[in-house]
C-alpha cells in the first residue's frame, strides 16, 4: 500500500492598481498557489492568466501585508499581497 501524495494550497489576496486592474478587469483576486509559493511564482501565475500584462509585473513592487518584499518572498496563507506598476503623476 502506497502513501499518497497531498499537494497543500494556500490562497492568498491579491490587490491590482493602475494598469494592472485594467488589464485584469478586476482590483482583487483570490488566488491559490501550492505551499511554500513565492512572490515570483504569483507574478508568474499571473503571467500565465494573462500574457499581456508580463512587460508590468517585471517592473512592478510587491507589499506583502503592507510591507515592500522581495519577489523571492515566501507567501502564507491569508497574506495579502499588493502588485504596484509604476505609475507617473503630474
Amino acid at each position: 500500500m502506497s502513501a499518497a501524495k497531498t499537494t497543500t494550497s494556500i490562497t492568498i489576496k491579491v490587490l491590482l492598481f493602475a494598469q494592472l486592474r485594467d488589464r485584469f478587469g478586476a482590483d482583487e483576486l483570490a488566488v491559490a498557489l501550492p505551499q511554500e509559493a513565492t512572490g515570483a511564482d504569483l507574478l508568474s501565475w499571473l503571467c500565465g492568466c494573462n500574457p499581456n500584462v508580463a512587460g508590468l509585473l517585471g517592473v512592478s513592487r510587491l507589499a506583502v501585508n503592507c510591507e515592500y518584499v522581495p519577489a523571492d518572498r515566501e507567501l502564507h496563507e491569508g497574506d495579502e499581497v499588493v502588485i504596484l506598476p509604476p505609475v507617473s503623476g503630474g
